[in-house]
């Protein structure tokens, strides 16, 4: 079976829009003491000694991959880990004990708050640097790096290598026009994207490239002869990879060259929904 077969959408075992789901994270967030309820954007709000927020999209798709059975661990896992990292917060004051926690790792852009430490990563998409450790990865603010001896784009690349040294993706070719399927248990492997030309030959014309959840990204080569249906196929992954997730990051299709990434906005239907000087660029192909 395909990486593409296997992410075709498929009934789910149980419905996420489930109350049941909603009543258990009230359930836990309660044996914690934190009044909990619904507030606008998919999110539930925790007040008790903290206040938090429990995003209930990316919960949803992590009960859709376990049996029912399971969703009472899951939710206690996956809340009472949100409230741990809230109540026993990182001591992040000494880099040099820090250093080798910190990763670079790529969010949505309505992530972006005004303490964290982030920058554009391409459009849609930031990257952020987090302290990943045994229990939980925790995102790096304003206040952490004060007083730490390297500048935004030294710590940028501390996190870069941090991902790097963690190991490679694994690596599928998927179909007959090479698309590579990148992806392990990680939170980074959008990150991956920069150093893209280690999984493929990205020739002289780049790579069509989507990174639809933080544990999966996928690539190809740009060809003349398979660039059309490489990237409706692309499109096609990304969308089902992403409304599956967990730890959804985008649907869209990438033009990546050199390790910058160019979005190559849907137009309509047809010829893979791709622009016109994109298209015009694979026609000029030899």
């Amino acid at each position: 079976m395909t990486t593409f077969e296997r992410r075709d959408r498929r009934p789910a075992t149980a419905d996420g829009s489930d109350p049941a789901l909603d009543s258990l994270v009230v359930l836990v967030a309660e044996s914690h003491g934190y009044g909990c309820r619904s507030v606008p954007g998919d999110v539930m709000l925790l007040d008790g000694p903290q206040r938090l927020h429990i995003g209930m999209r990316n919960l949803r798709q992590l009960a859709r991959q376990v049996p029912r059975d399971d969703w009472p661990a899951l939710v206690a896992d996956h809340v009472g880990t949100i409230i741990t990292a809230i109540e026993e917060p990182l001591d992040l004051s000494d880099f040099e004990l820090v250093r080798g926690l910190l990763r670079s790792r790529v969010y949505p852009v309505e992530a972006r708050t005004g303490r964290l430490i982030s920058r554009p990563f391409a459009p849609g998409l930031i990257e952020a640097i987090v302290a990943d450790t045994p229990t939980t990865v925790r995102t790096v603010v304003t206040d952490d790096v004060v007083g730490w001896p390297v500048t935004t784009d030294e710590l940028f690349a501390v996190g870069r290598d941090g991902v790097r040294a963690d190991g490679p993706l694994e690596c599928d070719v998927i179909d007959d026009t090479g698309i590579r399927v990148l992806e392990g248990s990680t939170f980074y492997a959008a990150t991956h994207l920069v150093w893209l030309e280690s999984y493929l030959d990205p020739g002289p014309y780049g790579a069509l490239a989507v990174a639809p959840t933080r544990s999966t990204i996928a690539a190809c080569s740009i060809r003349k002869d398979t660039a059309l249906v490489t990237a409706e196929r692309l499109r096609l992954f990304a969308d089902d990879a992403h409304e599956d997730g967990p730890g959804s990051l985008t649907p869209d299709l990438f033009w990546w060259r050199g390790g910058s990434l160019t979005l190559l906005e849907r137009t309509g239907a047809g010829r893979a929904a791709l622009p016109a000087d994109f298209l015009r660029f694979v026609e000029s192909l030899p």
